[in-house]
């Protein structure tokens, strides 16, 4: 065998017991890392279920309170939107009869019930109306 060939082989014997480490110590590493990503699943799975736990444990009262204070401040804003549509329709109506009687006569009219009280003014024209 020649010197160059007596050295190659030398060379790999001394390296073929490190490989099989090598080899080991890869393995052994995946293995950790495979280890480690379960370890992180876990956690996040019990991080989601003691939320879902604290979510259930919102007793029925504190359910109930909520959906009242719910409905309240819903009935709250249908009341408000109520009471704008009403200011709407009577401003219409205010501006619909200003246009049939026109703008002066709406205007006398108007001094003439404050003079008059507004009371008297409406119940001597229903007798006139009829």
């Amino acid at each position: 065998m020649s010197a160059v060939r007596r050295h190659c082989d030398h060379v790999q014997s001394c390296w073929a017991p490190n490989q099989d480490l090598l080899r080991d110590e890869v393995s052994q590493e995946q293995q950790a890392k495979k280890c480690l990503e379960q370890a992180l699943r876990l956690v996040h799975l019990r991080m989601v279920f003691q939320g879902l736990e604290e979510c259930a444990m919102v007793s029925k009262l504190e359910r109930e309170r909520s959906a009242l204070a719910a409905a309240e401040k819903d009935l709250e804003e249908r009341r408000q939107k109520l009471a704008e549509l009403e200011r709407e329709e009577a401003e219409r109506e205010l501006n619909r009869l200003i246009k049939k009687v026109g703008q002066d006569t709406a205007i006398a009219l108007l001094e003439l019930a404050v003079k008059v009280k507004p009371k008297a003014a409406i119940s001597a024209l229903e007798k006139l109306g009829g």
